[in-house]
């Protein structure tokens, strides 16, 4: 049997990408970083003869890959090359560990998850789809919903904030109208089928848009463990994050929608490095 060898494949800039290298090495686990941050990241080779695997002037053969597409830094070309490179090369060798190989070309669809999620027991909000926003501005008690769009990953606003704007409603795209949950925010991490826990202590709609969000880990509310890791398998996610808000402070969790590759330093760093090990583990280390 061949040595494990793991290649992480991402940015250095990307502080998810480097806490799984740096975790790795902690660990004494064998690795290859490819930084795609690089002027020469494109410049991967491979053939369908073996699982070599060339990386500028190094030849490997990875057992495992960690594969991140970098939105901080690095030209973006370069960094959708080498990401699709090694996307592609993983999925010509299924015998590579990989995360979410069952899904990793699929899109992510909020509308399909959201009614799978109804499938299989979780609560989720009172909901309507609307391609034209403008009835808003009549709309009974505009103050207790809230909306986000279709597709995409722009934050939450309330309706009561624009509702009376129709050039604003307009301009829109389509739309989750959903009730406004305003109990507490809830994030549950699904690992190779191991959940994690963290509560998300935060006034704002939209917790990204608070830039000093506490984030506590916790025990995952037992009656989200199942639907939790039974909502993953379904859709094929090895590595995911489930959204809840409560409707009563820290009861009544209510499913918003699920993440296939979210970043995680925050809440790796208030579990302790959990969520890495977690990778790691997953990927063979």
């Amino acid at each position: 049997m061949s040595e494990q060898l793991l290649l992480i494949v991402g940015g250095e800039s990307d502080p998810n990408t480097q806490r799984i290298a740096d975790q790795a090495h902690l660990r004494g686990i064998r690795y290859f970083f490819w930084d795609t941050d690089r002027d020469d990241a494109h410049q991967i080779a491979w053939d369908f003869r073996s699982t070599r695997l060339d990386l500028g002037d190094q030849t490997i053969h990875p057992t495992s890959v960690y594969l991140r597409y970098n939105v901080f830094e690095g030209d973006p070309q370069r960094n959708i090359s080498a990401f699709e490179m090694i996307q592609s090369y993983v999925l010509a060798w299924p015998q590579i560990r990989i995360l979410n190989r069952e899904s990793m070309t699929d899109s992510n669809n909020k509308s399909k998850n959201l009614r799978l999620a109804l499938e299989l027991g979780f609560e989720i909000p009172e909901t309507i789809v609307m391609g034209d926003l403008t009835p808003l501005t009549t709309i009974p008690d505009p103050h207790d919903l809230a909306m986000k769009p279709l597709g995409g990953g722009a934050h939450t606003i309330s309706v009561g904030d624009i509702y009376q704007d129709l050039g604003t409603l307009a301009g829109y795209g389509p739309q989750f109208v959903q009730e406004k949950l305003v109990g507490e925010n809830l994030r549950v991490f699904s690992i190779g089928g191991r959940a994690f826990g963290f509560h998300l202590q935060t006034t704002s709609l939209d917790y990204r848009d608070d830039g000093n969000v506490g984030v506590a880990q916790i025990q995952v509310p037992e009656i989200l463990q199942a639907p939790t890791l039974a909502l993953a398998q379904r859709i094929g996610f090895d590595y995911c994050a489930l959204d809840f808000r409560c409707r009563n402070g820290m009861d009544q969790p209510v499913f918003l929608e699920v993440n296939s590759f979210p970043m995680f330093v925050r809440f790796d760093d208030a579990g302790q490095n959990c969520l890495a090990d977690a990778v790691l583990e997953f990927l063979g280390g």
